[in-house]
């Protein structure tokens, strides 16, 4: 995957951030923007990361919407790369593992959202992550991923035909070129240095019980 992506262009040019150095006997939960439109850095780029337990010295396990894993192919190169389905049981058992976590708290409304031209991070209004890290005593840890947003164009005015797509499969796909102006190819994202930022950890304190009725509320 990481070589795939070199051979596009696409590479990690730097990485830094008060996180880097953060205190490395704890785990933590990493919430990370933009999804882009086809969250490609998380795919390419970080499942070596998440598997060699870069930066903070244990593997850890991202998260992607429980589709990718029904698709040949996507869904083991997932697996094997230590992705996850992103539904409250897998989080869970996850956390009271004692694994560190990443979650995109934007989801699809980020993904349609994505523009070339523009940095945006959303977040859902009931913060159900916010409430996961407090009932672990996780800490929180930003992370962005400059570039992302870069690696496609997206094509204006064709919206409809995106809620289309995800009212038929469920995933949202905005209407996007790629390299040459390639429509739609995914593989083929144009040549675009990568800057990963890890913010500085915040604290929740310890571990909290949250009644049953909040902790589904997402």
């Amino acid at each position: 995957m990481t070589g795939w992506a070199a051979l596009n262009g696409v590479k990690v040019k730097s990485e830094g951030g008060e996180g880097v150095s953060a205190d490395k006997s704890k785990a933590y939960i990493y919430v990370w923007h933009p999804h882009g439109f086809i969250s490609f850095v998380p795919s390419f780029l970080m499942g070596s990361m998440a598997v060699g337990g870069h930066p903070h010295g244990r593997p850890w396990f991202g998260t992607c919407i429980p589709l990718l894993f029904n698709i040949p192919i996507l869904g083991e190169i997932f697996s094997l790369t230590n992705a996850r389905p992103v539904d409250r049981k897998t989080i869970e058992t996850l956390l009271k593992s004692g694994a560190s976590v990443a979650i995109q708290p934007g989801g699809v409304k980020e993904q349609a959202a994505t523009r070339e031209d523009q940095e945006q991070a959303f977040f859902p209004a009931k913060l159900g992550f916010i409430k996961l890290a407090i009932q672990h005593g996780r800490p929180l840890m930003p992370l962005y991923l400059f570039g992302e947003n870069q690696l496609y164009k997206r094509v204006g005015g064709l919206e409809k035909i995106t809620k289309i797509i995800q009212r038929l499969t469920g995933m949202t796909l905005p209407i996007v070129t790629a390299k040459f102006g390639i429509p739609m190819a995914g593989l083929l994202p144009r040549a675009t240095d990568v800057h990963i930022r890890w913010g500085n950890p915040v604290d929740v304190g310890e571990k909290e019980e949250i009644e049953e009725e909040d902790l589904h509320q997402q």
